[in-house]
């Protein structure tokens, strides 16, 4: 049974495989290609013409022919970029996060801490008065919106 299902297989293919395309001028003067023989009262006598079905290539590259082992090395070279660009990708994406939880850090910080203090730059230390604070926790609000998403 397998085998009478794999011999009509083959036939039905090659069938529509060696299909033929001919060539007539119809009774208007206008050249026809058809897959049927032309019809008895066209003007002039059909051709039948011998084309064999061409493969279209998978890209749009204008008929470039190409050793194989170029092909193999183009390969390889994109496979490399986009390794590469997915690793920048992933390194840009754990930058990311890492600023993310120092902003959410910051404003648990600004927002949390009753009397904030900075060093004042001479060894001691200064005390934040609201204005700074407010100012401090709209800074680190917006390093959230853009780290964070």
């Amino acid at each position: 049974m397998k085998n009478f299902v794999f011999t009509g297989l083959i036939l039905l293919f090659s069938v529509t495989a060696s299909a033929q395309i001919y060539k007539w001028v119809d009774e208007n003067g206008k050249t026809q290609y058809t897959d049927l023989p032309p019809p008895p009262g066209a003007a002039k006598e059909g051709q039948r013409l011998n084309i064999k079905p061409v493969l279209a290539p998978a890209n749009n590259e204008t008929s470039k022919s190409q050793n194989p082992a170029d092909e193999r090395l183009e390969f390889n070279k994109r496979q490399e970029q986009r390794k590469e660009e997915e690793t920048k990708q992933l390194a840009k994406a754990e930058e990311n996060k890492k600023k993310c939880i120092d902003a959410q850090g910051q404003v648990r910080l600004y927002t949390d801490s009753p009397r904030l203090t900075v060093p004042d730059g001479s060894g001691g230390i200064a005390y934040v008065d609201d204005d700074v604070r407010q100012k401090k926790i709209a800074e680190a609000n917006k390093a959230v919106a853009a780290f964070c998403k």
